[in-house]
């Protein structure tokens, strides 16, 4: 999704975090109209609105933990278009792997739900403006190769700065308490 909300295709450029057999709490999003089934973790954001009728650039990222029935959330429909579909259950569960991928745009569809990259700080532009130097760097040296797992190098600078320069409620509760564990 662009900046204007529209729906365009955006290269991938790294993980942001990779962590295949890791045991993962995550969040489950159910939509109706047209059915649809997300699974993130609670710190990644997600983007929602109050009512079916907001424009797809007015819908807000938020914390997918603070996701609740009857928030809308933008879906792919047929013909690639975005519609809001209402979130009708929402419900925690355990399993192996995560991934956080990264675009060029800072979004990505996930089983038919438009999605942020980030997670942990709550303020989409501001990620995607800090991720401005890897961006560039993709653009002038192209894939760098085979990515190990674990946070990208440059994820974790990125959180460590911000710790120091940002107020402790940018961040998402349970970002806080991993990095102090």
């Amino acid at each position: 999704m662009d900046g204007a909300g529209r729906p365009t295709y955006s290269d991938f450029l790294a993980f942001l975090d990779k962590e295949p057999r890791a045991l993962t709490a995550f969040h489950v999003i159910e939509t109706q109209e047209p059915p649809r089934r997300l699974v993130l973790t609670p710190t990644h954001l997600l983007f929602v609105a109050e009512n079916a009728s907001a424009p797809t650039a007015h819908f807000r990222p938020i914390f997918a933990s603070l996701v609740r029935p009857g928030h809308f959330v933008l879906v792919v429909a047929g013909g690639g278009s975005l519609q809001p579909a209402e979130v009708v259950r929402v419900w925690d569960r355990r399993d192996v792997g995560a991934y956080a991928p990264l675009t060029r745009h800072g979004t990505l569809v996930v089983d038919g739900v438009v999605a942020s990259c980030f997670a942990l700080v709550q303020e989409q532009q501001l990620a995607q403006l800090a991720f401005w130097p890897l961006r560039l760097y993709h653009s002038l040296v192209g894939w760098p190769g085979v990515q190990g797992d674990g946070v990208h190098w440059y994820s974790g600078l990125l959180y460590r700065l911000g710790r120091l320069l940002l107020p402790p409620d940018s961040f998402h509760p349970l970002g806080i308490s991993q990095a102090e564990s």
